[in-house]
Parts: C-alpha cells; structure tokens; sequence
C-alpha cells in the first residue's frame, strides 16, 4: 500500500504562498517570515529547490524575497515603536590584475562607514559597520544565506560583530566584495541610488585604503543585498571550476580523439530561474546511441540580471584558451518557449 507524506507545516505555507501570488494576492511580509523561518532551520536547499521548478517570473518575486529575508532582520524593540531594521548590504569592486599574496583586501572598518553614510546619504540614527576586509568570490562560494542570515540576526540583537569570514581566498576573478550593516533602518531596503560624484568619491576613498581596488568608476554600482553578490560570486567559481574540469578532461584525451571531439554546453533559457550549467565531451566517429565520452557534474547558477548567453560564453572563452575549438552551446529551452 502506498504511503501518502504531507509536506511539514513551512512547506504548505510556502507552497500556499506561492498559489497565492499566481492569483495576485500574494502577501510578501508573510513569505519573508517564512522564508527566514526555513533560514533559520538550515532549509536554504529546499528552497533553492523550489526556485529551480518555478518560472521566470515567479522565480524573481521569490528570489527578490528570498534576499531580503536573508539580509534584513527586523529589531525587536517596544511594539508601540515603528519598526528598525537590521541590513547586510554589499558593493561588488574591480580588482588589480596582478595581486600580491598573500593578498590583503584591507579596510578601515570606521572611515569605510562614514564614507558609506557621506555617499548612500544614511539618515541619522542608523548605525553604518562595515566588514574590515573585502571578501573574494571564492571566499564566497563558503558561505550560504543562512550563514548571511545568521550574521545580520546577531547584528539586530546587538551582539557584538565578528568577521564573516574566517580566511580569504584567492579570486578567480578581478572582483571582490566590501559587505555592510545599516543597523536601525526605518525599512528593510538597500539605498537604491548613488550620485555620480558619491560614487567617485567613495571609490577614491577605499583606494586609498585598499591599493588592491582597481580604478573602474563605470563598474561601481549601487549595493544590493549580499545574497545577490554571494550568488554572483558562486555564479562565476563555479562556472570557472567546470571550464578548468573540462579542459582538463579534453587535455587528457588522445590526440587525435582530442582534435575532433565537439564539446557541449547546455545551458537554460529564461532569466531568473536556478539552473544546471554541464558540459558533454562527444567525439563525431563514434555511434550516436554511444553518448557522450564524458559529462560533467551539474553547476547550478542563478541567473537573476545574468545574461543566458553568458554562462556558454564564459566556458567558450576559457576552452578558447585552451585550444579547443570545436564546440556548440545548447540552450534548453523551458516548455512555455
């Protein structure tokens, strides 16, 4: 006899959550409390799960939500008082080329505030920390939202504030991230603009205490909430790792199999979704029913604000690179396209 399981009580509410906002009256300070909820009880898969089987649009509404109950904590306080706020926000920065090691990524935890507070234009009363050194995508690629999550609800209880990161890492790439707290914000939002000559100033400013931070004034964008720039710093080691175990691969084939093998990169259409990233390797002489010679491990990436085409684009170039010429980009398209 078959058995029958219910979903657990966050589940249902999840899933009431999600009909709800297909019928156009969803309520977003519900998901958040349910979202943080799942957080808390280490349940950020099961969520990334869910991202995964909606579509594009639904997948934005709960992305959206999902980074702001990760990095916003409500502070409790006398109920009669309007609501503070506890924020994790973060910049993305260009980096030198040629970095020293090891690298140092250092700031100022108390001139980086104050210059934040000049150049976002933080109100009074909002307390501005910042992280005392920038954290690389592949610092990153260790932590999780509930880590994120963990870190800004100890800040909203005023414990005192530890490092996020126990160590840094090398970057794959010429970025890396300065990480803030806005403490006591009268809402849950991460300033949405910054002047032309703010974003000068505040880039002037963390090169003269970070000689690391690379000139690119155009690159300087508003912040975001940190779970935007922790998928996007996973997004970019974990394409880097699968073109560096492809080429690997391919390097390690017979030559003459290597000349003609044709390598595959699938990706998915539509912006917003969670998505596999994986590579076949397929050499032409062999039987269609054969397969492929090898296939890589599934990459799972976020592509809200990320161009399709870049994934297959970022692994063409680094194949490029290496010699491999021969090679074709699948985009799997959902069944609505």
């Amino acid at each position: 006899m078959s058995r029958w399981y219910r979903p657990d009580p966050l589940t249902r509410d999840l899933i009431h959550l999600i009909n709800a906002r297909r019928h156009d009256h969803g309520d977003s300070e519900l998901a958040i409390d349910v979202l943080q909820a799942l957080l808390e009880q280490d349940r950020e898969h099961d969520v990334l799960t869910v991202l995964a089987a909606l579509d594009e649009e639904m997948a934005e509404w709960l992305f959206d939500l999902l980074a702001e109950a990760s990095c916003s904590v409500v502070i409790e306080g006398d109920s009669d008082d309007a609501p503070a706020y506890a924020i994790l926000g973060a910049f993305e920065l260009s980096l030198q080329a040629n970095l020293a090691v090891p690298i140092g990524l250092k700031l100022h935890p108390e001139k980086t505030a104050e210059l934040l507070r000049q150049c976002l234009q933080i109100p009074p009363g909002t307390v501005v920390t910042v992280e005392p050194r920038l954290l690389t995508d592949t610092t990153f690629d260790f932590l999780t939202l509930q880590k994120l999550h963990e870190h800004v609800s100890d800040m909203a209880n005023s414990q005192r504030r530890q490092p996020i990161a126990a160590r840094l890492h090398p970057p794959v790439e010429s970025t890396a991230f300065l990480l803030f707290e806005l403490i006591g914000a009268k809402d849950s939002s991460i300033p949405e603009t910054i002047e032309d000559g703010d974003r000068e100033t505040l880039l002037q400013g963390l090169m003269e205490q970070c000689p690391e931070i690379a000139l690119a004034p155009n690159k300087l964008e508003v912040p975001v909430y940190a779970a935007y720039a922790m998928f996007d710093a996973q997004n970019a080691v974990r394409l880097h790792r699968l073109a560096d175990e492809t080429a690997a691969v391919w390097h390690d084939l017979d030559p003459p199999v290597r000349g003609r093998t044709i390598v595959h990169l699938h990706t998915q259409c539509g912006n917003g979704v969670y998505m596999p990233v994986w590579t076949d390797l397929f050499d032409p002489e062999l039987p269609e029913d054969h397969g492929p010679i090898w296939t890589s491990p599934d990459v799972w990436v976020f592509t809200a604000d990320l161009p399709i085409e870049w994934p297959g684009e970022m692994l063409t170039n680094r194949l490029l690179a290496e010699g491999c010429t021969r090679f074709e980009n699948h985009i799997v398209e959902a069944p609505e396209n």
